[in-house]
């Protein structure tokens, strides 16, 4: 990226930098970033930190990422650690050691490569939650996990989500008691698909979504303490350089939005929209989450259904906190609704009410 000392940080340097939203947004506790590759947010991520002079918790989603970064020798010309573009531009010398199976710390290493000081971060596979408590992380400020959305043909654990805030309960112990801040939660990640286990638990789908119906760069949550930054293109341009080859080669295809313009083209936001209810018969109520409720109608003339939180009398309800319920839902209307919508007879208030009825086998076994 550049020459100049680690702690020198421009944040007019044409890349991303987090450490300028969270100056700005001292008051949030999450912070969720996606974008195209490139604008430097892993960078930002571990650099910010390090010339503040605080470690972080580095996450990864397994412990094969932990283990393949951690047990990298130097024998041969691959280095997959994320510090290597820190070092190359910075001339730190920061090495990660693996601690046990998807547990390690990075250092300040000397010529030797022996470590010098205390940890500069910690690095864990998220699902090592068991493997560190009671171990004792007090000096963490930050809890980072870099791509949160998973790339295409990942494999996903189901309660994912409820992982990462396990986690992070574990590593923000007794903080406020004490007088600090609360552990700050940076996620990173490419766009790939706005509804997964994370976005789900934080419940933060439909505030993406409108902000790519929108064209939103940021929104804050002020009462949740959320921030959510989408780095778009306009955000960032890319250099006459970088739009040749593949840039020049994909354009105009879904892949070439995802990855440059860091778009959810995988999704479909298209059935998501204001509708009257007018002339509808409310049928079903779907009640989830311990909190949530919605309400499934039907145009009788039209053959259209909506699914919105407009309260009606129905005449099923299913509550899906309920194993049995699950069951009967999917068996009873969850295969007809789900080819309504299929068949484009179907409109939805917020996307996550689409995503629930046409992939609700995503977030529930029956």
């Amino acid at each position: 990226m550049n020459t100049m000392s680690i702690y020198d940080e421009d944040y007019n340097d044409g890349y991303y930098h987090i450490g300028k939203d969270v100056e700005e947004h001292p008051d949030c506790t999450i912070f969720i970033v996606w974008s195209r590759r490139g604008p430097g947010k892993t960078y930002s991520g571990l650099r910010y930190p390090y010339r503040k002079g605080f470690p972080i918790a580095y996450l990864k989603r397994t412990v094969e990422d932990v283990n393949t970064i951690c047990e990298y020798d130097g024998e041969v010309n691959f280095d997959p650690s994320p510090w290597k573009p820190l070092n190359r531009d910075f001339n730190t010398n920061v090495q990660p050691q693996l601690l046990k199976k998807g547990v390690g710390v990075f250092y300040n290493a000397d010529k030797d490569g022996h470590p010098i000081g205390n940890p500069v971060d910690y690095i864990f596979a998220l699902s090592k939650v068991k493997a560190i408590k009671g171990m004792d992380f007090s000096e963490v400020e930050w809890m980072m996990l870099d791509e949160f959305i998973p790339q295409a043909g990942e494999i996903v654990r189901h309660a994912e989500g409820e992982m990462l805030l396990d986690l992070y309960m574990t590593l923000n112990r007794d903080r406020q008691k004490r007088g600090r801040e609360p552990l700050k939660l940076i996620l990173f990640a490419n766009a790939e698909e706005i509804s997964t286990p994370i976005t789900n638990e934080l419940e933060v789908v439909d505030t993406m979504a409108e902000m790519a119906a929108k064209n939103q760069s940021v929104f804050v949550d002020k009462e949740r303490g959320i921030f959510l930054r989408h780095i778009s293109e306009a955000d960032f341009p890319l250099t006459e350089e970088e739009k040749q080859g593949m840039f020049k080669a994909m354009k105009g295809t879904a892949w070439h939005d995802k990855t440059y313009g860091g778009s959810f083209s995988k999704n479909d936001f298209s059935n998501v929209c204001d509708m009257s209810i007018k002339r509808f018969r409310c049928l079903y109520h779907l009640h989830y989450r311990k909190t949530h409720d919605i309400y499934i109608y039907l145009n009788p003339n039209s053959g259209m259904y909506y699914v919105t939180t407009s309260r009606g009398q129905f005449i099923k309800s299913f509550n899906l906190d309920k194993e049995n319920d699950q069951k009967r839902y999917w068996l009873d209307v969850g295969i007809d609704l789900r080819a309504a919508c299929i068949e484009d007879r179907m409109r939805f208030k917020k996307y996550s009410y689409y995503d629930l009825i046409v992939n609700f086998k995503k977030f529930y076994e029956t």
